[in-house]
């Protein structure tokens, strides 16, 4: 007895059904919704927001709608904060000059002005500063400050960013004042295992020459014409040691590494792994002192430092147990940049000089009246 023959069901049509007005629809068969961006759970969406940066963040996801305004608030955006370079133009100014207001801030600051439609002469880095950190809620484990801050500036973040395992500050160790207070202020940070410090000297350089015997009068209120001295650096590694138990990493630049400074590297810092000096002075015996003593360092990064000729055979044996030591002898350029510090420090003294020539001329022409 045969069996009757199985009617197959017809396959489904791969395409998109079409629509009432003939036009194929992109909705699919089971009319599933379609997810948006502004529907995914907060905390997700802020973790995505929390990898774009600062200037996505401030200047493109807000605008987007008010739910992605409302996540770009949230502390989790905002436990990386990594600000861009902040360029003040003028730092350099002829006598005519030196009271004028800055002009430029840097292509991210100056977009940021104008976007916001903000006062140009009203504006200043500290405020910035403050106006993100303070979204962080307390949760930045990451900072790198821009150049050209001050000290009010660097106290708020102290106080602000209490859970930082990550701190650069590229402003000068010798020529900014505000650097003269980091050392007070480590202890704020237990939980600190990288810093940076110096390397901003490339904006000033890029500025001087041709623009002025003097100084403008936002860059010679930060500078640090009575505290002139190479003692920071070994203040600051004493205070890490003494409060900044899991401390593993330090790149220095542009400033003096003398016996003190490696003693204290040395014995303050005994679980150090990552090591890097770049444009610094350093002499032999005392780079052969860090070598000796550093006994985990794993990364040595040694870049166009002065004060010693090259890394003979036996610097390189002392180096023989770190994984990674990179030396990079030429160019060397720190004697021209601690020249160019004490030039700028002059000029600055020139800008106190006509400031009270200028008062004195006032009084003496209130007394001729």
């Amino acid at each position: 007895m045969m069996r009757p023959e199985k009617k197959l069901k017809p396959s489904p049509d791969p395409r998109p059904p079409p629509t009432n007005n003939g036009v194929v629809s992109n909705q699919s068969h089971d009319q599933s919704p379609i997810r948006r961006w502004e529907d995914l759970d907060v905390d997700c969406l802020a973790n995505v927001f929390a990898k774009v940066g600062m200037e996505s963040l401030l200047l493109s996801l807000s605008f987007v709608c008010k739910s992605w305004y409302a996540v770009s608030h949230n502390p989790l955006c905002w436990k990386v904060l990594s600000f861009p370079d902040f360029e003040p133009y003028p730092l350099f100014a002829s006598v005519h000059e030196i009271d004028f207001e800055t002009l430029k801030f840097g292509p991210f600051y100056d977009k940021f002005v104008n976007e916001y439609n903000v006062n140009r002469t009203r504006f200043t880095i500290t405020g910035f500063i403050k106006l993100v950190v303070s979204r962080s809620n307390g949760k930045a484990t990451y900072l790198k400050l821009p150049g050209f801050c001050n000290e009010e500036a660097l106290r708020y973040v102290s106080d602000a960013c209490p859970e930082l395992r990550m701190l650069l500050l590229c402003d000068d160790l010798l020529l900014f004042k505000h650097s003269h207070v980091v050392s007070e202020l480590i202890g704020k940070w237990k939980h600190l295992e990288h810093l940076t410090l110096g390397g901003n000297c490339g904006e000033i350089v890029k500025q001087y020459g041709g623009s002025g015997e003097y100084l403008s009068k936002y860059f010679e209120g930060l500078l640090a014409f009575n505290e002139f001295t190479n003692e920071n650096l070994h203040r600051i590694v004493v205070q890490l040691g003494v409060h900044c138990k899991r401390f593993m990493s330090l790149h220095v630049f542009e400033t003096v590494v003398g016996e003190a400074e490696a003693s204290a590297i040395v014995t303050m810092l005994p679980g150090l792994m990552d090591l890097t000096l770049g444009h610094c002075w350093i002499e032999r015996d005392t780079l052969v002192m860090i070598l000796k003593g550093c006994k985990k360092v794993g990364a040595f990064n040694l870049w166009y430092c002065e004060g010693f000729e090259g890394c003979d055979e036996e610097m390189l044996k002392l180096a023989s147990h770190i994984r990674d030591f990179w030396y990079n002898g030429a160019p060397n350029d720190f004697t021209s940049l601690n020249v160019l510090k004490r030039i700028i420090l002059t000029m600055g003294i020139k800008n106190q000089i006509w400031r009270k020539g200028k008062l004195l001329l006032a009084r003496i022409s209130e007394l001729d009246e």
